[in-house]
């Protein structure tokens, strides 16, 4: 690639969880081309644009089949580095979409210095990579970080924001009403000094909401 910033796709339905991953990789990488895909549509017409040095794909993902398709990305951009993020947490499928052509697997829940491991080892490209989520109790040592303050029920609604969930999947998925989904993401605003969701999901995941001490209860 030489001097050339790297280009980079990042593949996701959710815009939340793409900000979130744009501000981690800015923040560390400085010089980057990103480019954003919000469906498989969408990423095709990318990727016929200008072929990208790195694609970060969901394979949870509109219009995607995970494995057929990772194999013809593959073979259409042998030079691209693949990395899936995802929740997926079965080894098994992991191995799978290695072998048809990934080149390395960040779960979402992990913490964004994983994301940025994944990140380094796939673009350096001497083995495979694979990093699942890590076991509970390794939170920020930030006695200040107002993430590691909140209640429990709190920190779940956050995280879940961070992975790109409305409040109606969130209150699905934590098995509460969408008003009361409502009253934790007004609390969760005003606690975080926030205003909106991609701002709430930014500061989460920058301030570990994805790895936080309540992973432990």
């Amino acid at each position: 690639m030489g001097t050339s910033a790297l280009d980079l796709i990042i593949a996701d339905d959710h815009p939340v969880f793409r900000a979130g991953i744009q501000s981690i990789v800015r923040s560390a990488l400085g010089e980057v081309r990103l480019r954003e895909a919000g469906s498989a549509a969408v990423l095709k017409r990318e990727l016929a644009e200008a072929p990208a040095d790195l694609l970060i794909l969901d394979i949870f993902f509109p219009g995607l089949e995970p494995e057929s398709d990772i194999a013809e990305l593959r073979a259409k951009f042998p030079l691209m580095a693949i990395l899936v993020v995802s929740m997926l947490t079965e080894r098994g499928a992991v191995e799978r979409l290695m072998r048809v052509g990934a080149n390395g697997f960040v779960s979402k829940r992990s913490p964004p210095e994983s994301m940025l491991k994944g990140i380094r080892e796939v673009m350096e490209g001497d083995r495979p990579v694979y990093l699942p989520p890590a076991g509970p109790g390794r939170p920020m040592p930030t006695a200040d970080n107002p993430v590691h303050a909140l209640p429990p029920r709190q920190s779940d609604v956050l995280k879940l924001i961070c992975l790109g969930l409305s409040n109606k999947e969130i209150a699905k998925e934590l098995d509460l009403s969408v008003s009361t989904v409502r009253a934790h993401v007004s609390a969760l605003f005003q606690k975080l000094g926030v205003t909106n969701r991609t701002a709430a999901a930014t500061f989460g995941i920058n301030h570990g909401a994805l790895h936080s001490a309540h992973e432990a209860d």
